[in-house]
């Protein structure tokens, strides 16, 4: 225990003074390896070269090249304005359209920034004119934003399922659900507050008349995106193909979108291979890293006798999950959720299964923490993406927008605790995946 202890400062105080996740990891796994046994750095290797030659781990990249060719198809933009126009007359008019048309772009994004950063190049500059209220566009639009790591496909996942060995399938489908469920909180939050101060969100000035050519045209642009999300989710509820499988199919769908919309070139085709490498590449050699630590977390025996001395707690489980629920909260405001992730799940996986929890339920229960994260200072990352893209506006600002959708987030996770059927009804009806 205090091996493990060690190691896990070692991690931060490398983090802190700016050394990355995947070199800390790495690096202090390594040693720890050393310092019990050399010899066991060959069963390192080993666990290495399986993880980097998993097939699973190839939708990583793919989903991250498919959501980028469709943002540079110009699609997901004219998507958004074409879910805008259906909503403006509703109470709330376009803040539900954030959380709406993030709901979708989650589904071919894989990730909460990309979604974030879709939505609110957009959404932000038309709120203004409109004159909604700065603080609720900002909250809204951070919140939809956090809906790209538990809506299929999600890169989170395909982490958590390259480090437990859990199918990506069904945390996919079980993701599905929940991520509704977490749409339609934010869009009743944002109604409500619609109702009793109508200023947040002017309706005169949202409703345009809608003709028949208007609707058409708005119907054109919300098709392509809503028939890719149907088809992910379609083939892999009913088996018709992996989730790699998948994610090659929707960079297919993706080139297709380029040439339609006339933005089928080298640059392109480049722009987002480059994308890919910038992303992808570390994203992988944190699994690596994150593969090594565990290794030598488990070569110390510090995996069995933290799961040994959990599991024979005076607590019941639900006690222990709440206790971890609430670490994973607080992580989540200082680490970025793919570090903390990495950090977390090899210790916190084998002592939830081994109190009995279902292991695709903690897929999702876990990326639901990861999303309160996304949106709580310091190290939000939706926080910042929207700063970015809003001028004049601050982090504070930002932040305190998006501190309701917080505390929805969390009633999200306990919601699930309470009924696991909510996350575990549609795995349990799938039909078993073609492949890996």
């Amino acid at each position: 225990m205090i091996i493990s202890l060690i190691m896990f400062a070692t991690i931060l105080m490398l983090v802190m003074i700016g050394v990355p996740i995947a070199a800390a990891l790495g690096m202090t796994g390594i040693v720890a390896i050393l310092l019990f046994d050399p010899n066991l750095l060959k069963g390192a290797a080993f666990t290495v070269w399986a993880n980097a030659t998993s097939f699973i781990l190839v939708s990583a990249p793919l989903y991250i090249l498919m959501g980028d060719m469709i943002i540079r198809s110009g699609a997901s933009t004219r998507f958004y304005s074409g879910m805008g126009l259906w909503m403006r007359k509703i109470p709330g008019g376009l803040l539900h359209t954030n959380i709406l048309a993030c709901t979708i772009l989650a589904a071919i994004s894989g990730s909460s920034v990309a979604t974030a950063a879709t939505a609110a190049s957009v959404a932000i500059p038309e709120l203004d004119k409109l004159g909604y209220e700065k603080k609720m566009t900002y909250g809204s639009i951070a919140a939809g934003g956090t809906l790209g790591i538990l809506i299929p496909p999600s890169i989170s996942m395909i982490i958590y399922c390259g480090l437990t060995s859990t199918s990506v399938a069904e945390c996919f489908i079980a993701g599905v659900i929940p991520g509704l469920i977490m749409s339609f909180l934010f869009m009743t939050y944002i109604g409500v507050n619609a109702l009793i101060n109508p200023a947040i969100a002017p309706r005169r000035s949202s409703i345009v008349k809608i003709t028949l050519k208007v609707a058409s045209q708005s119907l054109l642009d919300v098709i392509p995106i809503l028939l890719l999300a149907v088809v992910v989710f379609a083939g892999l509820y009913l088996g018709w193909a992996t989730p790699t499988e998948l994610a090659a199919i929707g960079v297919f769908f993706a080139l297709i979108l380029l040439a339609i919309n006339h933005n089928f070139n080298w640059k392109t085709i480049f722009g987002s291979a480059s994308y890919v490498a910038r992303v992808g590449s570390p994203l992988l050699f944190i699994i690596i890293g994150a593969q090594i630590f565990s290794f030598a977390l488990y070569t110390w025996g510090a995996t069995q006798e933290l799961t040994v001395a959990v599991t024979n707690a005076p607590l019941p489980p639900l006690g222990i999950w709440a206790i971890l629920a609430v670490l994973l909260l607080v992580l989540g405001m200082f680490i970025d959720a793919i570090s903390m992730m990495v950090l977390t799940v090899p210790v916190i996986f084998p002592i939830m299964t081994g109190l009995g929890f279902d292991p695709v339920w903690l897929c999702v229960a876990v990326t639901l923490l990861l999303e309160t994260g996304l949106i709580t200072p310091p190290v939000g990352m939706n926080l910042f993406t929207i700063q970015m893209l809003a001028p004049g506006s601050t982090l504070g600002q930002i932040a305190r927008g998006s501190l309701p959708f917080v505390i929805i987030l969390f009633i999200g996770v306990i919601v699930v605790t309470a009924f696991p059927e909510i996350a575990l009804w549609l795995p349990a009806h799938m039909k078993t995946p073609v492949g890996p």
